[in-house]
């Protein structure tokens, strides 16, 4: 069973174990394979700053991943996934999809209509996935110096 438990800076160890699995995204998203406590830090504090929730996603005894997300994202009032990764170890078994459901049933109870998310344009594999759970493109921009393609799904 998946369930969800807050993300904070003290499991910053696990976040850690879960980010440097993927080492590809890490290429695409910090231009680097790797990444470091200061990194997490840097995104514990932006998470702050924009009142994102940070969840870890445990599936029995183990983290399987993470997922950050703004209920209600001030520059439109719709929410948006801003993190969504899979241990490497967990990717393949449906898990993905499954969190998905879950995280989709929370921000429904929200009364929310639409979610929203970015991916970056060369994550084919993430763009396919999301595209797979009925999320279109709305728009491209670049973020960080990087394309991305914005994508919507309406609830």
């Amino acid at each position: 069973m998946i369930n969800f438990e807050t993300n904070e800076i003290n499991k910053w160890k696990i976040e850690l174990e879960i980010m440097n699995s993927n080492p590809s995204y890490n290429k695409m998203s910090k231009n680097k394979s790797t990444i470091n406590y200061k990194d997490i830090l840097d995104e514990y504090e932006e998470s702050n700053k924009l009142k994102t929730t940070r969840l870890l996603i445990k599936q029995e005894e183990h983290y399987i991943g993470l997922v950050d997300y703004c209920i209600n994202n001030p520059s439109d009032h719709t929410p948006w996934i801003s993190l969504f990764v899979i241990h490497k170890q967990f990717q393949g078994a449906g898990n993905s999809l499954r969190v998905f459901q879950r995280l989709e049933h929370l921000i429904r109870q929200e009364g929310k209509k639409k979610i929203r998310l970015a991916v970056h344009q060369e994550n084919e594999k993430g763009l396919l996935f999301w595209n797979r759970l009925g999320f279109n493109k709305f728009k491209e921009v670049i973020f960080e110096g990087k394309p991305h393609y914005c994508l919507e799904k309406d609830l």
